[in-house]
């Protein structure tokens, strides 16, 4: 009975390991310029680079998940493409619509766009039409608090100004549920998962290594703007730990 009880633990946990899931490697990117003297970096990146890693990407056979089949994917263990991956915009840049969209579509791409709602309508930034035709093009728009506060030391912060106001903002601009959020800085903690889950989110996303916590803490990759196409597919390889 003592050697069948061993074989049964040791089944299950052979038969566990090789359901392990596969990480999606999910992109996230920042301020997008046409090249006129602003460095790219982890935080900028030119149009003609966008363009080279998302040409790169799709010549490869890459194809973009949303989160709704995201969550899917972590709560059922479905199998899913390895050629699979998510595009994230945080911040709200006007050049988000005027530049990544179209790129987006001309490669039948479709991305996640992170919106705080402080600098909607304001010079730079996206304005109410443009989150509605991001969303009404197939894009996901999703929230990222007010004005992109740190997490105070005490480890709170206005749930209300920035969990909730957001999320019923951008619900009356789109006309849709907002159901995903992205931490500002990455930072995030326990108190505010919980804040996240009363106020209706089904998952959110923060930035570097995977940790605890599954749908409120899934991992992003911030994308260096001076990678070429091939670079991009070696560093997601990396991500998603091959």
């Amino acid at each position: 009975m003592k050697n069948v009880l061993i074989l049964l633990i040791a089944c299950f946990s052979i038969c566990t390991n090789s359901h392990a899931q596969t990480l999606i490697p999910i992109l996230c990117y920042h301020n997008i310029h046409l090249g006129n003297g602003v460095k790219s970096n982890i935080m900028h990146i030119t149009r003609d680079q966008l363009n080279a890693q998302l040409k790169s990407l799709a010549d490869s056979g890459y194809h973009t998940m949303l989160p709704d089949d995201l969550v899917k994917y972590m709560q059922s263990g479905r199998h899913v493409s390895p050629k699979t991956f998510m595009i994230t915009f945080d911040d709200s840049h006007e050049e988000h619509f005027s530049i990544a969209d179209s790129l987006l579509r001309h490669y039948g791409f479709r991305g996640v766009f992170f919106v705080m709602t402080i600098p909607l309508g304001k010079h730079g930034y996206l304005t109410a039409a443009q989150v509605k035709l991001l969303s009404d093009r197939g894009h996901v728009i999703a929230a990222h608090t007010w004005d992109h506060p740190f997490l105070r030391p005490s480890g709170k912060m206005d749930w209300k100004k920035e969990l909730d106001a957001p999320k019923q903002q951008l619900e009356k601009i789109i006309g849709k549920p907002v159901l995903y959020f992205a931490y500002p800085y990455g930072e995030w903690n326990d108190t505010m998962i919980s804040h996240l889950k009363s106020s209706g989110y089904k998952a959110a996303f923060q930035l570097g290594a995977p940790r605890r916590n599954g749908l409120y803490t899934i991992p992003r990759m911030m994308v260096d703007g001076r990678l070429s196409g091939p670079a991009l597919q070696r560093k997601m390889a990396v991500f998603m730990g091959e």
